[in-house]
């Protein structure tokens, strides 16, 4: 594939950076995967709560703390993203806090700020942040430092801030808290980190090959081995499934915890998970009812259905009265954006002529007005750039032209938007991070995923920002290239210069090609690969 049509894919699996309760050194020794973790960011948290009534402040001016923040993998494209802001992190790891400290000095991130310190004795700095994030640390550090977390969020949120919460729920981690248990036994006379790896997925392997029987246990622990060994990075199974502390908690206990230190549940991060549509109308019918006279229930018993594990939950303040529903309304301030693929294609404009939009992760709708169904193929073309409310209103009014009134046209669209928002059909942003939609001239990729690149490997953080995977040498080597300096011709030939170092071979020829052949294949396939890059927003606008 050198040179032709490159595959990419999105990294939507990022794992979470636990805590590790018992040994806060365990990280030097086998380290976390650091990942993007595009549900903390301010641009969405920021929507999530104006939505629900809350003046939440732009990600371009903001405060931002993200606890155990291991080696600033999600915090340095958020610095880089919004240089107007300030971001802190800390960890109790030294050598991960070593690594972002030199990423960030390479980059010249001046707004961005990492400590190795114990959140239990930090003295964080002045001013108050408009945003904290504890992602995969709740659950996995003692009740003392869950209080700590929370009293800090009581003490340094700002009035409208938000906090962001991670943690194993209940009652889908009873399933996995079998295995927790299984794995810690195995492994209890095991102390070298690694060798404790390896005893644990030898442990699963036994499982998996021996489980006994055709029942409901069985095809459980098959289908919990699968999954674990499929999908969980080494390192992450040592600091998650054989950590010491591994406490999931219900919806309920976790708000009620929350409501000792002066907070209350705002929304999901993950927005979609919140949606009682999903179930059978009479249940979701008995869940809406339940929502207006306590949403914790609801929650609750939507958990219960759905036997979740997860939750990325949002707090404010508890004297504030978030809006039980989004208000479509707060849709005029903020972008939409969104993957969105529609059948038929072209779709249909006529009134009453249905179509379904959906996405790769199989969500759907079905619409038949005219300008909400130009509305989300419009999102789905520009994707993955956001677009205003009123400009998206403007372009799908011109496209299908519209003789309806404007007011009518701009309700029926928020309510399609806000129902295609619950289904997780599109994403809602504020104040965006920019990137370019084409390749200029000069083309310049983002400064952070050419410093990712130099370090090896083929996953890079985008301008979204997101982690994205170039499994193509050649768009690896051209967005090394891309500092901003070089225009077509210059990109063409040192990139035939690059591969012809590489000894990588040409599609279908042997190794060692030179750098001739390799300018006249690349000729063909530069625009195409540029225009990849600009795709999956690496292209610094």
């Amino acid at each position: 594939m050198n040179g032709a049509p490159v595959a990419v894919r999105a990294r939507t699996d990022a794992p979470a950076q636990a805590a590790d309760g018992d040994d806060g050194f365990a990280y030097d020794v086998v380290d976390y995967p650091g990942h993007v973790r595009p549900q903390t960011h301010p641009d969405l948290l920021a929507a999530i709560a104006r939505l629900h009534g809350i003046a939440a402040a732009s990600p371009a001016r903001c405060r931002y703390l993200e606890i155990g923040c291991g080696d600033a993998s999600n915090l340095l494209p958020l610095a880089q993203a919004w240089p107007g802001s300030q971001f802190v992190g800390i960890d109790m790891s030294g050598v991960a806090i070593a690594r972002g400290e030199q990423l960030r000095r390479q980059l010249g991130l001046d707004n961005l700020h990492l400590q190795v310190a114990d959140l239990t004795t930090w003295t964080p700095p002045a001013p108050d942040f408009d945003y904290i994030c504890a992602h995969g640390f709740y659950s996995w550090v003692p009740d003392a430092v869950r209080d700590a977390l929370l009293a800090l969020c009581r003490d340094h949120l700002t009035g409208n801030g938000v906090a962001y919460i991670s943690y194993n729920t209940l009652p889908g981690c009873h399933i996995r808290r079998m295995f927790w248990q299984m794995l810690r036994f195995h492994t209890r006379d095991v102390a070298d980190p690694h060798m404790k790896i390896r005893q644990a997925v030898a442990l699963l392997r036994f499982l998996e090959h021996g489980v006994l029987g055709d029942g409901p246990y069985a095809a459980t622990v098959r289908h919990e081995v699968e999954s674990l060994i499929a999908g969980t990075d080494p390192a992450v199974l040592f600091h998650d499934d054989l950590a010491q502390i591994n406490e999931p908690v219900s919806i309920t206990d976790f708000a009620a915890h929350a409501a000792r230190f002066g907070m209350r549940f705002l929304a999901e991060a993950d927005y979609s998970e919140m949606a009682e549509d999903v179930a059978p109308d009479a249940i979701a019918g008995m869940l809406a009812e339940m929502a207006t006279r306590d949403v914790l229930l609801k929650e609750q018993y939507l958990d219960f259905l759905k036997g979740r594990r997860f939750r990325q939950t949002l707090l404010c303040r508890a004297v504030l009265a978030p809006h039980l529903r989004a208000d479509p309304a707060a849709l005029d301030a903020l972008q939409l954006c969104g993957e969105i693929d529609s059948d038929p294609d072209p779709i249909d404009p006529a009134p009453g002529a249905w179509t379904r939009f959906s996405n790769r992760a199989g969500s759907a709708l079905r619409v038949d007005a005219p300008v909400p169904k130009a509305a989300l193929a419009i999102i789905g073309e520009r994707h993955p750039a956001c677009i205003g409310f009123d400009a998206l209103l403007a372009a799908a009014r011109t496209r299908v032209a519209a003789g309806t009134d404007v007011d009518d046209d701009a309700a029926m669209l928020r309510e399609t938007l806000v129902a295609a928002l619950r289904f997780g059909l599109v994403e809602v942003r504020c104040d965006a991070a920019r990137f370019a939609a084409q390749p200029d001239a000069r083309p310049k990729a983002s400064p952070l995923a050419r410093a990712q690149l130099q370090r090896g490997g083929d996953l890079v953080t985008s301008l979204r920002p997101s982690t994205v995977a170039l499994e193509d040498r050649v768009l690896r080597e051209l967005v090394l290239l891309l500092d901003g300096s070089r225009d077509r011709g210059m990109l063409l030939a040192d990139l035939a210069d690059a591969m012809a170092a590489s000894g990588e071979p040409l599609p279908g020829d042997a190794p060692g090609a030179d750098a001739a052949a390799w300018r006249r294949h690349l000729a063909d396939h530069l625009e195409h690969n540029l225009r990849m890059a600009a795709r999956v927003a690496l292209l610094v606008e």
